[in-house]
């Protein structure tokens, strides 16, 4: 049935789009991947700590130094360029390293990951509890009404709303307000869609935290009797914002909505060497939102391998608004209209998915199932297979250790085989979480404990 272009959209998590996106499969549906090799995907998969390093390095030392100099030329006309330089790194740059940091991807050292993760969470005002879980819900349902908490531009978009995104008015806003909820002892309600119970005192903690820290910096501000200290932290949140609404909607502003495509849903636009250090490859986001297990840095490869598959990049982010501004205009008058993304002669379609081992290929010998040879299986992989409705996954860690689960993720609707074997542990493709293959027990966010055991037995 054909929307209405009168019809008014509820983007909210507990409102009566829910429901429809539920009934309709749309939620935690299985999405569209273009097709690329075990053995590519493998490379593509390896985790790295220098890149990350050497970029975190870089990316610290710009914000320390430009801070430097603010503090040296404090009180003089020359100190508005390099605040404008640390505004920017500071609360518009910290975005896409909260982002890949919240993945487990940037570095290989999983603390690491933690850290950055942490810090560049309250840089943005990201409670970092909250928006993992937010941001794993936007990659389950990507652009799905109803059930994806990070909709930038929803329909009709409201241009006051354009200019408190650059201004620095949006999201803090919004935030604050959370952050006062929590702080109170109390879960926000379109939250508690998904955040699980078990992490709500975590929450409540750091939302303290946070206020805590705002609340030293006034303070020393006043003792000081000088704003030096809330233009450090606090006030860069409106003067460096208004690069991240720049680069984060050319994501998905304008495309369609309530697609299992994210070739349809997504851009990739071609940046440059600077604008890909300040985004961390984000430009690659078609690429991103398929494969989300593939780090910042191997992007760049992943975009060469599967771009026949996918609608024609972007030349610029200025090529990229061109169509986005005259969209979001028409969406003004008809919340119905979208950037209709045209794939290539002889594109993939979501139907083409298949399995990696069918159920045909088992075989049944006095009661034991013969699923694959030890050579089909080789050290650090996965296999799926399908046996009588069920399917399961089966693994050979790098230690020379067989293992057998269930083949579904149980937070998301991902099988587990098309994850990677990271010791004795399963990474789950879909959100990034882990969980031991010795016992099942999760060991990473946001897999959790009460509702995400998998069934196990070593072979």
């Amino acid at each position: 049935m054909q929307e209405s272009k009168t019809e008014i959209r509820d983007y909210s998590l507990v409102g009566k789009e829910t429901p429809i996106a539920i009934k309709n499969g749309l939620a935690d549906a299985d999405w569209y991947q273009s097709p690329v090799t075990r053995e590519q995907l493998r490379e593509l998969l390896m985790r790295k700590d220098g890149p990350a390093i050497r970029d975190t390095i870089l990316w610290i030392g710009l914000i320390f130094g430009s801070g430097f100099l603010v503090y040296l030329w404090w009180g003089t006309w020359f100190a508005i360029i390099p605040y404008i330089i640390y505004s920017v790194l500071y609360a518009s740059t910290s975005d896409s390293r909260w982002h890949e940091s919240s993945h487990g991807t940037a570095f290989k050292t999983d603390w690491m990951n933690t850290v950055l993760y942490e810090i560049a969470s309250f840089m943005v005002l990201r409670q970092s509890n909250v928006w993992r879980w937010s941001h794993t819900r936007h990659h389950s349902d990507t652009i799905i009404r109803g059930r994806d908490p990070e909709i930038a531009v929803p329909r009709p978009p409201r241009i006051i709303k354009f200019i408190r995104s650059f201004l620095g008015l949006g999201g803090p806003i919004s935030e604050f307000r959370k952050l006062f909820i929590h702080a109170s002892g109390k879960i926000d309600a379109e939250v508690a869609t998904y955040l699980p119970e078990s992490d709500y005192k975590t929450v409540i903690l750091k939302a303290r935290i946070y206020l805590a820290i705002f609340l030293a910096v006034i303070v020393l501000s006043i003792i000081s009797g000088s704003i030096l200290p809330l233009m450090y932290i606090g006030l860069p949140t409106l003067f460096g914002t208004w690069l991240m609404p720049l680069y984060s909607l050319t994501q998905h502003a304008g495309l369609q909505e309530n697609v299992l495509d994210h070739r349809l849903n997504c851009r990739t636009v071609y940046m440059n060497r600077v604008h890909r250090f300040l985004y961390w490859n984000m430009n690659y986001h078609v690429e991103h939102h398929m494969f989300p297990l593939v780090p910042y840095h191997a992007l760049p490869k992943l975009h060469e391998l599967i771009k026949d598959d996918c609608p024609t990049p972007y030349d610029s982010i200025t090529d990229a608004f061109r169509e986005i501004i005259p969209a979001v205009r028409k969406q003004m008058k008809d919340p119905t209209y979208y950037v209709d993304r045209k794939l290539p002669e002889g594109a993939g379609k979501l139907e083409d998915k298949f399995s990696i081992t069918s159920s045909k290929d088992i075989k049944v010998a006095n009661g034991k199932i013969e699923v694959c040879t030890l050579d089909d299986l080789p050290k650090g992989e996965v296999i799926r297979f399908d046996f009588e409705q069920k399917t399961y996954a089966v693994y050979r860690t790098n230690f020379d250790n067989y293992y057998a689960t269930d083949g579904i993720c149980t937070h998301g609707n991902s099988h587990l085989a098309e994850g990677i074997v990271i010791d004795e542990l399963i990474e789950c493709s879909k959100h990034n979480g882990r969980f031991d293959l010795k016992d099942g027990s999760p060991k990473r966010m946001p897999v959790c404990a009460t509702s995400c055991e998998v069934s196990l037995q070593e072979s």
